[in-house]
């Protein structure tokens, strides 16, 4: 097999030099899309295929197969015991508690079989993966942080997903290195900070939108290195501003005096913060500190291309959340991982293929739920397994013999170089991050294949019921026993609760209860995120023809980045 070294020195060689493309048409929305050359040398070199889906719909299969957030209580099906779980009580599989998943208590290697010619590979995985236990959540290290899901190292959290190294925080999305904040979604080292999306090494900072260096802004957007700003867009190392106008210290702190944080005065703060987002000119692209790439939210990276949020990368290509390098078409994978391809949940691991939530492992082919392994295909649930297929081990030659003969079997059945189907999904489409970026109804999604959670957990109940709106608009007038009541949300009527901390968070900071569900402002927070879509646009002061993630019908003021740093400093 050729070494990873060698095939990234001969990747980038050729990318450097091939420029023909091949046209297709996605067998799943017959949309047409394009194969470069580069990346058919690439298929070629790690021994796959050349897609037969667009890259939306490559995406959007990885992502049906990955639950965040939506959890449940049910049984163990082990113990009896009742637990949280990423998956409903009607679940069609069996469910383990993640600390008995984890144990010896029970031995994954007697789901073990033998692979049968006579019939499809994914017809094979899928009764496996339905008969091997699946863990419950995935939380190493926590402490107090039982709601929490995909996290580490997380101290008294509550309804935390896909985090690390957090203390005291809640409702918050894809974050780390924070500690007594809410309502946080892409933010690191965040500290006091409230309803913040894509703000970085941010103190007491509330409402902000795509922030660094933050300290004591609220409502502002696209600021960087700025202290005591109100409603700002576009500023740099700013202090006492209100609106992007510039006030005295004396002045500044007089306002904000006066200012009481209620319902009707946020909003009208937003409404205005708005108006001046279109008056202000936007960078094109949030890329930063990168070479030869392309997409949003790129930093310390070279060379890839059609990616959105990813850091330290290096020769990738279509990642989605990731840290990869000589990559392509993977979601929510990478740190020192090399060679990964179709792949969802994959760390610290080199050459693995259409796999899911496999990690510290190497030479891993479509399997799922496994770790500290090499050499496995068609696994699930494994851990410090070698020369394994459908849970059965081979000496390593006899391993070799047959995954060769899969492979061609898989070859006549269509099988070979595609992720697993949707029919073979462990969570509903509407509980998975595909629903989030790709959303479709009910009926179009079981018209699809797509696998449908119709369970509805019991709604919630208190000492008393009442509607969001009828909450005080101050947070002095609040009682002790708001802690009792059920209020229902003010979009979609899902009654929530408000817990100790939170309410302890928001009358430390004068802040008013909020009048959405976590589920609402989760939805609300990632609206403000550009969509993970490219367009061509000319910019907005020299206009030259550009990429950006804003639409040309979109009303904002967009700048190439040449232009637009020449306007913020």
């Amino acid at each position: 097999m050729t070494s990873w070294l060698v095939l990234a020195e001969r990747l980038n060689d050729q990318k450097s030099r091939s420029t023909l493309i091949t046209m297709k048409s996605c067998i799943q929305c017959s949309a047409p899309f394009v194969i470069p050359a580069a990346d058919s040398e690439y298929y070629k070199n790690i021994h796959v295929p050349d897609p037969t889906r667009c890259p939306a719909c490559r995406m959007q299969r990885r992502m049906a197969f990955r639950n965040e957030r939506h959890l449940y209580k049910r049984k163990c099906d082990f113990s009896g015991k009742e637990i949280i779980s990423l998956y409903p009580p009607t679940s069609r599989f069996t469910v383990y508690d993640q600390n008995v998943w984890w144990s010896d208590k029970w031995d994954v290697l007697k789901y073990g079989r033998s692979y049968d010619f006579s019939r499809p590979f994914f017809e094979q995985f899928g009764e496996l993966l339905r008969a091997v236990p699946r863990i419950s959540l995935q939380n190493r290290n926590n402490e107090n942080s039982e709601y929490c899901n995909d996290t580490d190292d997380m101290k008294n959290c509550f309804l935390c997903f896909n985090a690390e190294q957090a203390e005291d925080c809640h409702y918050s999305n894809t974050f780390g290195y924070s500690r007594n904040s809410m309502d946080l979604m892409w933010c690191l080292n965040a500290e006091l900070c409230y309803e913040c999306t894509k703000v970085h090494d941010s103190y007491h900072s509330f409402w902000c939108l795509n922030g660094k260096n933050l300290s004591d802004c609220f409502f502002s957007e696209d600021c960087q290195s700025c202290q005591n700003c109100f409603g700002c867009v576009g500023l740099r190392q700013k202090k006492y501003c209100l609106s992007n106008e510039q006030l005295s210290k004396s002045e500044y702190e007089e306002f904000i005096k006066h200012f009481a944080f209620t319902h009707s005065s946020i909003a009208e703060v937003r409404k205005k913060t708005a108006e001046l987002n279109l008056r202000v000119p936007h960078k094109n692209l949030q890329i930063e500190q990168s070479e030869d790439s392309t997409g949003d939210y790129i930093s310390n990276s070279k060379r890839c291309g059609s990616c959105f949020d990813v850091m330290n990368s290096e020769n990738s290509k279509y990642i989605w959340d990731g840290l990869v390098v000589n990559s392509y078409d993977c979601f929510n994978t990478g740190i020192n991982s090399n060679f990964l391809y179709e792949c969802v949940g994959v760390y610290n691991s080199n050459n693995v293929k259409f796999s899911h939530k496999c990690s510290q492992s190497s030479d891993i082919l479509y399997s799922d739920y496994s770790a500290h392994s090499t050499h496995l295909f068609g696994c699930a649930g494994l851990r410090n397994k070698k020369f394994h297929i459908l849970n059965k081990e081979y000496p390593e030659k006899e391993y070799f013999e047959l995954l060769a003969k899969i492979m061609k079997h898989m070859e006549s059945t269509r099988e070979w170089g595609e992720f697993f189907p949707f029919t073979l999904s462990s969570v509903g489409y509407n509980d998975s991050m595909a629903q989030e970026y790709f959303p479709v109804a009910k009926e179009e999604a079981l018209q699809k294949g797509f696998v449908w959670n119709d369970y509805v957990s019991p709604k919630m109940t208190g000492t008393k019921t009442l509607e969001a709106s009828a909450l005080p608009e101050r947070i002095a007038d609040v009682p002790d026993d708001v802690l009792n009541w059920a209020v229902e949300c003010e979009k979609d009527e899902k009654p929530f609760k408000i817990i100790p901390p939170e309410l302890e968070f928001y009358r430390t900071n004068g802040l008013p209860l909020p009048r959405l569900c976590p589920d609402c402002r989760h939805y609300l927070r990632k609206s403000r995120i550009n969509p993970r879509k490219l367009w061509t646009r000319d910019c907005g002061k020299c206009g030259k023809s550009m990429e950006t993630t804003y639409a040309p019908e979109r009303p904002e003021i967009v700048y190439c980045e040449e232009c637009y740093l020449g306007s913020v400093y």
